[in-house]
């Protein structure tokens, strides 16, 4: 996409003003990735964040060149094992293992920090960045051990989710058709504690990339009391916590997918429901429904699709898919940027 056709949409345009003259550092985990070149030579004329691309030197630079990047005062391309704080990294890895009763040897820990996708992850716990991106080029599974290994939660209680935001064309529902849905990627089948974190999370990324308040629904078969089942007994729960832990959270459920989008069908079937109708963040009961929905969403309705954000973890740490255009990466890394902003801010007022 060319730079005259971006922004494209009201999101966008919105996400780019947000992160205006906010400058951090951004990690890329797949820095050979040609398409991140490309990624870059858009977003530069946004936003001059500090990148780092973590690969071979001669690829990246090859990519760069091709991609037409003419400053790259910005741009720090490292090979892991070549970088002056290896050594370091390697110990840091090392004591995480110690932390989680694991031993490790030195030449497990090397090979380790070698790889893209823990020295990224370690990088970011040092301080040494802010934020990073994965999955260009890896799979979720090689992005999420390092995150779970070293970054973590910071908190016993909470839980590592996926959000995916998506925007479709020509929809009257949700935020002009953008719409939150999780969790997309990380847990199966939520117990409660985990399904009230994966609320908790979703409010605040839509918190995060919404121009308008969240409205969430808890999606199920059933809409309020049409159905009975452990499940949905569960969602009622969670429901009734979220009100008790932010009563100015808007959230309702158990909903079917129509009761929560479209206004017409939720005045029969809940027409007290202030979410009912105007939905648009949407909680699945498991991880099979919610990444079917996302990627018949995509496919059939021709949605946009920004990557996934990794909820939970105290440091933006997000995944790309794998066949992902340019657009994407320079949309994600905006989302980062978002979600480095607001967890900054929250910090300042607490």
């Amino acid at each position: 996409m060319e730079k005259s056709k971006f922004p494209a949409n009201q999101f966008e345009d919105f996400m780019m003003s947000s992160i205006k003259d906010y400058e951090k550092t951004i990690v890329y985990v797949d820095g050979e990735d040609e398409r991140l070149a490309r990624a870059l030579k858009i977003f530069k004329n946004y936003n001059s964040s500090r990148t780092i691309l973590l690969g071979r030197e001669n690829i990246i630079a090859k990519n760069i060149k091709e991609a037409g990047i003419k400053d790259t005062d910005t741009i720090e391309i490292i090979e892991p094992a070549r970088y002056g704080k290896f050594e370091v990294y390697k110990n840091l890895l090392i004591d995480k293992f110690k932390d989680k009763k694991k031993e490790i040897s030195k030449v497990q820990a090397a090979k380790l920090t070698n790889q893209t996708n823990y020295f990224a992850a370690l990088m970011l716990k040092s301080g040494d960045a802010h934020c990073g991106i994965s999955g260009s080029l890896s799979a979720t599974e090689e992005m999420m051990r390092p995150l779970i290994q070293i970054i973590g939660t910071g908190n016993k209680k909470r839980y590592l989710s996926g959000a995916v935001m998506q925007i479709i064309p020509d929809c009257p529902y949700g935020i002009g058709g953008q719409f939150l849905f999780a969790d997309v990627a990380v847990i199966p089948e939520p117990n409660e504690p985990q399904m009230l974190d994966i609320v908790l999370s979703s409010y605040e990324t839509a918190k995060t990339l919404f121009s308008n308040e969240p409205k969430i629904a808890m999606l199920s078969y059933s809409t309020k009391g049409s159905a009975s089942s452990p499940k949905i007994d569960q969602i009622r729960r969670v429901v009734e916590r979220v009100r008790k832990i932010n009563p100015d959270i808007k959230i309702d459920g158990e909903l079917q997918f129509d009761a929560a989008v479209v206004p017409e069908v939720a005045k029969v079937k809940c027409p007290d429901s202030e979410v009912a109708g105007s939905a648009n963040v949407l909680i699945f009961p498991d991880l099979a429904s919610a990444n079917i929905c996302v990627k018949a969403v995509q496919r059939l309705a021709k949605a946009k699709y920004y990557g996934t954000v990794i909820q939970g973890s105290p440091i933006p740490f997000n995944d790309l898919s794998r066949g992902c255009p340019p657009i994407e990466i320079v949309m994600l890394s905006g989302m980062t940027l978002m979600q480095v902003k607001r967890m900054e801010k929250k910090k300042k007022f607490t």
